[in-house]
């Protein structure tokens, strides 16, 4: 093994401690809980300039805090299921039905979600009746109406005169109380808008004419809000609790609001660019052609589990020929470690002919020392869009497998968690997947390490062990797969040979 080759290798070792370490210093962070202030009328933490005139800017006077409990008026639709306080009418819960029952959109705790406010003064105390399949709110300056009578729940803002009216979401987007926490710690919470040209994502303040839609959307759920007529926006994501303030040019602000799955399929079905809202990274087209294929293998075999793996085994079968060569090229340079060492050792100290006598040695032989390198290269945007695809893939959303493998959107904990006492890795799911994952790994890095002095890389499946025992186990249960697959055509390679 040459002086490359050996730093090549301390590279990888040290990249995967790195990548080792910076997973659990992010799972272990604790964001502190926000402190819920006392409700005021500061209509945003964004100073922002609206297209009403400077006397209508909101201004900060006391509210009156919402009641915790009180009766609820409802309307919904086949997707979605919205209760609205009788006393308040504010929206305290935004149900969306999916196939594991409903989840509620609205964070819990979060009383206000959705603020009105007239000439800058925050609109409370409604008179609240509910006609037919839409809610009235009917306050001294202004009235404002919800309806849901199709996919989507609109909101109608009006003022009583010439008040300048505006609203904010403040709400966020929420999903079950388990995966809360994840999300704070993560900063999963994202938004993008759609400026009618191109979809971008929000990472900085910003305030914007609003002539598509704006989201806000968490790894699995999104909501969407659509203006009617000439509508401006500001949102600061960098805020504890960003909110999204709307401000129309004309005298009412319309909204439309979707509350949706982050299907790929179903949002692509709109046509207005929703499905860039997934995080499907660099190599997103070819994420988008494995999810079509995944969901095809679904609608035969109605289990996600046995889709992942028959979607690796025709990946590894394409990669076949790759595999083979890398493969090959492995037990070439093991075939020629004894002379490699000699040559090292004969030319120790003229560093110049020991590279030329290597280079000679590898044309004799046929071997080329970088014949591995090549598949490994190709394959990395297929391996790294099937990654970023199963982090995030809602169809396996208590999709279950087999066995103790009831979710394939969470990690496998059949056998609990790890000793809180543990540094980095203390209180992280365990159980049998990712195990068996790194176990496979080994025995298939021990067929492919061609020098005594590699055998520190039998470190990375440790490593890979304990970084994928947070992982989704479909995620999981494809690298499995692959291993398993990879070590069967190693394994019948040899004895071909």
């Amino acid at each position: 093994m040459n002086d490359m080759d050996k730093r090549s290798a301390l590279a990888v070792a040290l990249s995967f401690i790195v990548l080792a370490l910076w997973w659990s210093a992010i799972s272990k962070k604790q964001n502190p809980p926000a402190e819920r202030a006392p409700q005021t009328t500061s209509a945003s933490p964004i100073e922002k300039k609206t297209v009403a005139a400077p006397e209508t800017k909101r201004q900060e006077v006391q509210e009156i805090p919402a009641p915790r409990e009180e009766d609820t008026l409802e309307i919904s639709n086949s997707s979605m299921r919205c209760l609205i306080g009788k006393e308040s009418g504010d929206i305290r819960h935004l149900f969306i039905r999916e196939k594991n029952g409903e989840v509620d959109l609205i964070k819990e705790g979060e009383t206000r979600p959705f603020r009105f406010y007239a000439s800058g003064a925050a609109l409370q105390d409604p008179v609240v009746r509910k006609s037919g399949s839409q809610i009235h709110l009917s306050y001294k300056t202004a009235s404002a109406v919800y309806s849901l009578n199709d996919e989507y729940m609109r909101v109608n803002l009006s003022p009583a005169g010439d008040a300048h009216v505006e609203a904010a979401w403040a709400g966020g987007i929420g999903t079950d109380p388990e995966l809360m926490e994840e999300q704070e710690k993560r900063k999963l919470q994202l938004f993008h808008f759609n400026n009618g040209e191109k979809i971008k994502k929000i990472s900085s303040p910003l305030e914007s004419a609003l002539s598509e839609w704006v989201s806000v959307s968490n790894r699995y759920f999104l909501l969407a809000f659509f203006p009617s007529g000439k509508t401006s926006f500001a949102v600061d994501p960098k805020q504890t609790n960003p909110e999204i303030v709307f401000s129309p040019e004309g005298k009412s602000l319309k909204l439309k609001i979707l509350a949706a799955e982050k299907s790929y399929s179903g949002l692509s079905a709109r046509k207005n660019g929703l499905e860039k809202t997934l995080n499907l990274g660099l190599f997103s087209f070819i994420s988008v052609f494995f999810i079509q294929i995944l969901n095809f293998f679904y609608g035969i075999f109605g289990n996600y589990g046995w889709s992942i793996c028959l979607l690796t085994l025709i990946i590894q079968l394409f990669m076949f020929p790759l595999t083979k060569k890398n493969i090959k090229s492995a037990e070439a340079m093991k075939r020629i470690q004894p002379y490699v060492k000699k040559l090292q050792s004969q030319y120790k100290d003229d560093p110049k002919r020991m590279n030329e006598e290597l280079l000679n040695l590898y044309r004799v032989q046929k071997v080329n020392p970088l014949g591995g390198c090549l598949p490994v290269l190709i394959q990395i945007p297929i391996f790294w869009s099937l990654f970023t695809m199963l982090q995030g893939l809602v169809e396996l959303r208590g999709a279950p497998f087999i066995f103790w493998l009831t979710d394939l959107s969470r990690p496998d904990m059949l056998f609990g968690h790890l000793p809180a006492f543990l540094p980095f890795i203390g209180s992280w799911p365990i159980g049998p997947l990712p195990l068996l994952m790194g176990a496979t790994m080994f025995f298939q890095q021990k067929l492919t390490i061609t020098d005594p002095t590699q055998k520190m890389l039998l470190l990375m499946p440790l490593f890979f062990t304990f970084i994928f025992l947070k992982f989704p186990s479909g995620l999981v249960l494809y690298w499995l797969t692959s291993n398993v697959i990879t070590l069967t055509e190693h394994i019948l390679l040899k004895k071909i040979k």
